[in-house]
């Protein structure tokens, strides 16, 4: 008899030591759920006179890859901020807190390794070590503010079946958000921004089918927008190459049920810029990349190309 996919939940907590699974502590809703195991089957191909391309197939070493994405929910979105912008510094002495995700510039700027659960009517799946390589934020005139990412991880374990509990926290109408550009409030049709790190999965010959480590290099910040052309202001900053400031920003709540995220880049410069008269009134498609700078750093210093700011009821302590 099939299994009703609509039953599956999806958990994650943070580990101590990477790669040993952990109980998930937090159940985050999902659009998008898409696990890969990687099994690197290694083929026996040495002649036998015979006309054969394969000669047996033997155990290589595993490991796995999450495809996720859902609604912003500003509690559950804290995990995956952590997992790309390690430098975390939360202040509050009661809700709402306010996280701030920034640029890791010391130590090993490593993110703190997660586990990432899977729990449907044929078992519970822990995909333990998982460091991520992208988190992405889309939005537009319709829906939900939404968010996709991609992660390595090690393989999956199996465990006991647990007891899933949601948030009661909302997620955020598209309508709701603001944007800006050089501080100032501008009309955005719909928009993304992503960001992304580098990643190795580091492998060798010591007795095990498991990575040494998942290992995460430089961070970059890149997006699109789609303005109305009202004026020529923003194809003029693309020609000259001026760099400004850009914010996307909701906020929703109040009191201690306060919450909202900010997403805040001090230096973007635009990469295309170029009018669209497909419609019935031009518009402007604009690309771009974030630049690192001093501004948009946390607690370690160093350079960082965004800082987020996440508020919520969660405690110090939660996501790293």
């Amino acid at each position: 008899m099939p299994k009703p996919s609509h039953l599956a939940v999806l958990g994650v907590a943070k580990e101590v030591t990477p790669g040993t699974p952990v109980a998930a502590t937090k159940w985050v809703p999902y659009k998008t759920l898409t696990p890969k195991d990687d099994v690197n089957l290694i083929e026996d191909v040495g002649q036998r006179g015979a006309p054969v391309d394969n000669f047996g197939q033997y155990a290589g070493q595993k490991g796995a890859e999450l495809d996720l994405g859902g609604d912003v929910f500003a509690d559950t979105i804290g995990w995956l901020l952590a997992s790309v912008l390690p430098d975390l510094v939360t202040t509050g002495a009661s809700a709402p807190f306010s996280h701030v995700f920034s640029t890791l510039c010391t130590g090993d700027t490593q993110p703190t390794p997660q586990t990432w659960t899977i729990f449907d009517p044929l078992g519970t799946w822990q995909y333990p070590g998982a460091q991520f390589s992208e988190l992405g934020f889309k939005w537009n005139a319709d829906g939900l503010f939404e968010w996709s990412a991609k992660a390595q991880t090690w393989p999956y374990a199996t465990t006991t079946t647990p007891t899933p509990s949601f948030t009661s926290v909302a997620p955020v109408a598209n309508w709701n958000i603001t944007c800006k550009l050089a501080t100032v409030n501008t009309f955005v049709q719909d928009g993304e921004l992503t960001i992304k790190r580098n990643m190795t999965v580091i492998r060798g010959a010591a007795g095990t089918q498991n990575p040494y480590r998942i290992w995460t290099g430089d961070v970059s910040v890149e997006g699109k927008l789609t303005l109305v052309m009202e004026d020529s202001a923003q194809r003029t900053i693309f020609q000259a190459g001026t760099a400004q400031a850009f914010d996307v920003v909701y906020s929703q709540g109040a009191g201690a049920a306060q919450n909202g995220l900010a997403l805040h880049c001090s230096q973007v410069a635009y990469t295309e810029g170029t009018p669209s008269y497909g419609k019935e009134y031009i518009e402007l498609p604009v690309t771009f990349k974030a630049i690192g700078n001093v501004t948009d750093i946390g607690a370690s210093g160093g350079y960082s190309p965004i800082k987020a700011t996440l508020t919520n009821a969660i405690a110090s302590g939660t996501y790293k």
